[in-house]
């Protein structure tokens, strides 16, 4: 910022020449719902960073009510791309969100505090004296980039459709052989293949008939080269081959018409190659469906979500062998680290998963993801022969859908896992009592007890899919109480990381030779929130320990916690 203010209107970069962003400005206008809703939403997100022991500052925007809440980002900055994903989410939440300033990393600029308004008056925090310069400088000594992350777990969303690779539009790139699209090289269609081997017919448009085949040769992945050595010996190209004898070689510049107008478009499905893997994983999802109602018994729901959580991750990493903690994958299911544990033993039993490694010390178990033949259920549901495709279609992919908050355990206030099933295939079509008995294995007298809390919750009615979906199940979710559960799981999972660092930490400590100075441990409110980067026996001091020189976690965990309460009071 400038040291003589402007008396003009005026703003500054939320991102530096990299790109990267080092403040970011929640933005709440008040064009489309008025100050009263503009005012409310920046409330509701600053509840969150206040859970989370973020430090921000608030503003108004200007003469009209809108609401600034600024961030500033310590380390490196935050990721372009992670920003965008939680710019796209927040507009999902919240309905005066402005997008503006955070789409584009380049061109992001927002008026700070102090900087005059276009229809008068000045940007100005909420606060003022004391408290002003105390939250300036809490403000100033930033925050964890991860607070993008953290604010995605706080907001349910549902992730954009990403086109399969061969739907992407693809780019021109050149190499030994010459320009080409980045694609792998394929066999020509046979439509292609035939014109090539055929002279024109008389009075053919043969100028047409040479672009028709060399633009098939650009989206087939072909090279300059490989267009070179057609123009030199196929009838179909005769008009090409024909001007090249006379002195004009128009070869080159008519594969670059070709190719421009290939890279406009998307590959063919149908041509585009296939992995092994892409093959073994649908199979899996294939087996999944054709066995819904063996999901209906004792700890069917949790099994369910996790192999569709395996399933989602070997998608990723183009394998069905995946290294993977119980806690990592209990946030991508939503359950707790201790019951993922305790069901991958079930499932590995039946022959949906193998254990092919062990954990130890910090190298997460290697479990493989195992193929229907090796599964020892049966993966034809004969009870479901009769029942008719559903004709809407799922609201929602099903792990969003089945990981939503609504749908934690009855005793957290949730709906239960159950009745997320029972909703998942209403939705999906299947309206009768038997139906969706049989679709989830669950007795009918639960059905309607499941039906009747649907219907209390206006959920029955309701026609939304997608992001409205999530919404109207946000709703639900924060009028019962348990909005935020998945997240304060994810908190949880921090604290035993954490945890585990200390400990390590302390060991390492231990085995050091030499004199040895031991940390005092503080619990002073000027200390960051989880996760910093500074070693984790500064923050907390040594490790606390029985009396038999065992760790003491049930201490240690009480001293993080702690800490961090002590920070998030602070904030």
């Amino acid at each position: 910022m400038p040291l003589q203010q402007p008396e003009i209107p005026w703003a500054i970069y939320l991102a530096s020449s990299d790109h990267r962003f080092r403040l970011l400005v929640l933005d709440f206008d008040t064009s489309r719902y008025g100050a009263d809703q503009a005012r409310a939403d920046s409330d509701r997100l600053a509840a969150h960073l206040d859970d989370l022991g973020v430090h921000y500052l608030r503003a108004y925007s200007g003469p009209w009510g809108g609401q600034h809440i600024w961030l500033r980002l310590g380390e490196n900055g935050a990721d372009p791309a992670a920003v965008g994903e939680l710019n796209r989410v927040l507009a999902q939440h919240y309905p005066t969100f402005d997008t503006s300033p955070l789409s584009k990393p380049r061109m992001g600029v927002v008026r700070p505090p102090g900087a005059p308004h276009r229809d008068g008056g000045r940007s100005v925090p909420h606060l003022a004296g004391a408290e002003l310069q105390q939250a300036l400088e809490r403000v100033s000594r930033g925050t964890t980039p991860e607070v993008v992350n953290w604010l995605l777990a706080r907001h349910p969303h549902v992730e954009p459709a990403t086109p399969p690779e061969e739907h992407r539009r693809p780019r021109i790139i050149e190499d030994a052989a010459g320009p080409r699209l980045d694609r792998p090289r394929r066999p020509l269609p046979h439509r292609t293949a035939a014109l090539l081997a055929t002279v024109p017919s008389k009075g053919a448009d043969r100028s047409a008939l040479a672009y028709t085949i060399l633009l098939s040769m650009a989206r087939a992945g072909h090279t300059l080269d490989d267009a070179r050595a057609a123009v030199a010996t196929a009838p179909g190209l005769i008009r090409l081959r024909e001007d090249a004898v006379r002195g004009r070689d128009d070869t080159e510049r008519q594969w670059s018409r070709a190719l421009a107008r290939a890279a406009t478009f998307t590959a063919d499905p149908d041509q585009a190659p296939r992995e092994p893997i892409d093959d073994d994983l649908d199979a899996i999802e294939h087996a999944l469906a054709a066995t819904t109602a063996h999901w209906g018994r004792r700890g069917g729901a949790s099994d369910e979500r996790i192999l569709h959580a395996l399933t989602a991750l070997a998608r990723t990493a183009r394998t069905r062998v995946l290294d993977i903690d119980c806690r990592r994958l209990g946030q991508a299911c939503a359950l707790d680290a201790s019951t993922v544990s305790r069901r991958l033993r079930v499932l590995a039993r039946e022959g949906w998963v193998t254990l092919t490694t062990p954990s130890a010390g910090t190298r997460a178990a290697r479990w493989t993801l195992n193929q229907p033949q090796d599964v020892g259920v049966e993966t034809t549901s004969h009870a479901t022969q009769g029942e008719p495709a559903p004709a809407p279609g799922p609201p929602l992919p099903l792990l969003p859908h089945h990981t939503h908050d609504l749908w934690s355990p009855s005793r957290s206030g949730g709906l239960g896992a159950a009745t997320a099933r029972v909703y998942w295939f209403y939705r999906s079509g299947v309206v009768s009592l038997i139906g969706l008995s049989e679709k989830t294995g669950y007795g009918t007298k639960y059905i309607e007890r499941a039906l009747t809390s649907l219907q209390s919750t206006g959920l029955l009615t309701s026609k939304a899919t997608g992001e409205q979906l999530l919404r109207t199940l946000e709703t639900v979710a924060q009028t019962r109480g348990v909005a935020g559960i998945n997240a304060r799981r994810a908190a949880r999972h921090l604290v035993d990381r954490e945890l585990f660092t200390w400990w390590n930490e302390e060991q390492q400590w231990r085995s050091t030779r030499g004199k040895k100075r031991g940390t005092r441990r503080t619990t002073s409110t000027g200390m960051l929130t989880l996760p910093i980067s500074a070693p984790a026996r500064v923050r907390y001091g040594r490790f606390p320990t029985r009396s038999n020189g065992r760790a003491d976690y049930s201490t240690a965990r009480a001293v993080v916690s702690q800490i961090n309460s002590a920070v998030r009071s602070a904030a």
